[in-house]
């Protein structure tokens, strides 16, 4: 698998120390039409930036790198506001339910009812107690616990997913060779004809903090490619990436009832 682009004498402004993303998170902030970002770390504030400007109407689309095999929770937690959990009821499944939630109130209720009787008998008429009668009441009761394990394990929730704006997750390459290259590069296109390329990534730290090296672009033809080498990367079939039901999966509980 073979990605490379060349732009030769591509005209640009150079960049190297700390704050190397000030212009550049000024430029997202004021997108008119949309963003495109490849970094393979995130933080959650920078996140929080997207997700404003998507419901702002700006198009958003993000490549970035999965965290599920190295542990990173503020990954996670950067991710997991991009995925929607959407949960549907099964209403055959729910009418079943309560017909058994009856059914164990029939039993317990019937059980203590039972015992009541029994003891009632016993004082007031002396009466006999045959340990069939006994081992009614303990019946009653071992089946009502039957029917509410049965209750617990229903399912009547089920769950899909689905993003907030368009976003693919590159699995890391690890030790099972799942796949052989880590998307690194960092890439940032404004509205189609800005664009930014460097070390730093969509992070507080990245943009603010480290020193890091960055060029901005504005040549059309340039930004063109740039642009259209992010579109070929997002859409390639050959990488292997985790789908928005995996991560909701992962990332979200899922009680069954």
């Amino acid at each position: 698998m073979d990605f490379s682009m060349w732009f030769n004498q591509a005209k640009c402004d150079i960049y190297m120390g700390t704050g190397a993303g000030t212009k550049l998170l000024k430029e997202i902030g004021n997108a008119q039409k949309s963003v495109k970002i490849s970094s393979p770390y995130l933080s959650p504030k920078m996140v929080e930036e997207l997700i404003w400007l998507h419901k702002q109407g700006i198009q958003i689309s993000l490549i970035t790198s999965d965290t599920l095999n190295g542990g990173n929770h503020r990954q996670e937690k950067s991710i997991m506001p991009l995925i929607i959990q959407n949960k549907t009821v099964d209403s055959k499944a729910e009418k079943a339910r309560n017909r058994l939630i009856l059914l164990k109130s029939i039993l317990m209720y019937g059980s203590i009812l039972l015992s009541v009787m029994l003891v009632l008998l016993f004082i007031n008429a002396n009466y006999s107690i045959s340990l069939f009668g006994l081992a009614v009441p303990f019946l009653l009761i071992g089946l009502a616990q039957a029917v509410k394990r049965r209750i617990r394990n229903m399912r009547i929730f089920n769950y899909n997913y689905t993003s907030l704006f368009p976003f693919k997750v590159f699995v890391t390459p690890d030790s099972n060779r799942i796949t052989e290259m880590f998307i690194h590069g960092k890439i940032y296109i404004i509205d189609g004809h800005t664009a930014y390329l460097g070390s730093l990534n969509f992070t507080e730290s990245g943009t603010k903090y480290n020193y890091e090296t960055r060029i901005r672009v504005t040549e059309l033809d340039a930004v063109k490619k740039i642009n259209e080498e992010f579109d070929e990367l997002y859409h390639n079939p050959e990488m292997a990436f985790f789908g928005i039901e995996e991560w909701g999966s992962y990332l979200y509980a899922e009680p069954v009832n």
